[in-house]
This record gives C-alpha cells, sequence and structure tokens, in this order.
C-alpha cells in the first residue's frame, strides 16, 4: 500500500483528471461539465484501494431538489476530496456541498457504477501512478 503522504496532492489530482474518460463514467463530457463530474465513486475507491483509509459519503442537493450520494476519502484523519470541484464549477445545479462524512465501503459505491468502469478506473489510474 501506498502512502498518501508520499505524493503531491496536485501531481495527484493530475493523475486522476488523467485517468477520467467516457469509460469511467456515463457523465463525462469535458465540453460542457469538469472532468470531475460523475467520477466520485470509482474515484473514492481507487484511493482507498492505493492508499487506504477510509470511504466516506454525503448527500448533495441539485437545484431541481433530488438528493444524489457523494463518495469521497478520508486517510489519516484527513480528508481527501478529488472530485469536489464539480460543486463549484457547475453554477446552478447544485446547493451548497456540505461534508456529513458518513462511512460506507466499496460495495456501496460500487453501486452507483456500471459494469466496466471500475476496471477502466483502476487501470487507467494505476498506469498514471506507475507514471509518476
Amino acid at each position: 500500500m501506498k502512502h498518501i503522504k508520499d505524493f503531491n496532492l496536485e501531481v495527484l489530482l493530475r493523475a486522476l483528471e488523467a485517468s477520467w474518460s467516457s469509460k469511467t463514467s456515463l457523465c463525462y463530457n469535458p465540453e460542457i461539465a469538469p472532468l470531475s463530474y460523475g467520477q466520485c465513486a470509482n474515484t473514492a475507491i481507487v484511493i482507498f484501494e492505493t492508499f487506504g483509509g477510509e470511504i466516506l459519503k454525503t448527500e448533495v442537493r441539485k437545484t431541481d431538489g433530488r438528493m444524489i450520494q457523494h463518495f469521497y476519502n478520508r486517510i489519516d484523519g484527513q480528508r481527501y476530496d478529488f472530485t469536489k470541484d464539480q460543486f463549484f464549477i457547475i453554477k446552478n445545479y447544485w446547493c451548497e456541498l456540505t461534508y456529513k462524512d458518513i462511512k460506507s465501503n466499496v460495495e456501496e459505491a460500487k453501486a452507483e457504477l456500471i459494469f466496466g468502469q471500475l476496471a477502466a478506473m483502476r487501470d487507467a489510474f494505476q498506469k498514471e501512478l506507475d507514471a509518476l
């Protein structure tokens, strides 16, 4: 297992951004949304598998009133949310992001994905990490 403190977080974020694609999320469309849009579940899983810690979740309300689950990580007591920019870049779509730090797990995060997305994310992220 790797230690997250051995990595520059900006470099790690760039590796994640290079891993995200239409294979890792049905929402992927960099022309209209941030790269992180729809990538929280698989990102939380690969970060957990690579660095340990916990998978956490919170609910976020869309401006139309619907609630969605948002997944992120806590490692060594620190919160890491590599996909939070989607809540600040897409205006008039999300209500305020409030972290509730509800404990979650790989199975719950996987339930947000369709077949092949996690495998594509794992492969792409590993290639990016190996290149660092």
